[in-house]
């Protein structure tokens, strides 16, 4: 299949979260902790994308892209922007939107919101999406364990979220 828009699935944060999380999981418990820990961090930025989808304050968290048109990527208003062609702008991956948090997570539930993404993000500031190309003898394995509590953390919460409609 091509990269044609008709074989183009819908964007679903909290599914491709899931997913991530349990393939990360079926992969540790073979003792795979690298390519683990690159599925916890997507995981972990998915089920996040999927809370500031849906808890995000007024700073416009939605699919729309700095054109105003709909995109497949998760986008934000920085208040902070000098250049008001610039202030729209996607959430990368999860250490890149570890900046982006503070000016996201307010209003009513804003505190617990930004304590939730904080402690899940932690472990993860200087997790790379291109650690998949490298040889993985950088990575520290306690750092490795702690990410992989976060995920399941993450996980937990995008739960609790699904059952309960609210943050804990």
């Amino acid at each position: 299949m091509g990269d044609n828009e008709e074989n183009k699935g819908t964007t679903d944060y909290a599914c491709a979260g899931e997913r991530h999380y349990e393939d990360g999981s079926h992969l540790h418990g073979l003792g795979r902790l690298l390519n683990a820990d690159h599925l916890f961090g997507l995981a972990v930025e998915c089920l996040m994308k999927a809370l500031l989808q849906r808890f995000a304050g007024p700073h416009g968290v939605s699919m729309r892209n700095s054109g105003g048109s709909e995109s497949d990527r998760l986008w934000w208003d920085d208040p902070h922007a000098e250049n008001q062609n610039k202030k729209r702008k996607a959430l990368g991956h999860i250490n890149q939107m570890r900046q982006a948090l503070p000016f996201l997570a307010d209003g009513r539930s804003g505190p617990a919101l930004t304590q939730v993404l904080t402690r899940v993000s932690a472990d993860f500031e200087k997790w790379l999406v291109d650690d998949r190309y490298t040889d993985g003898t950088h990575l520290d394995p306690a750092l490795l364990t702690r990410r992989q509590e976060a995920a399941v953390l993450a996980h937990d919460l995008h739960l609790h979220v699904e059952l309960t409609g609210k943050l804990p």
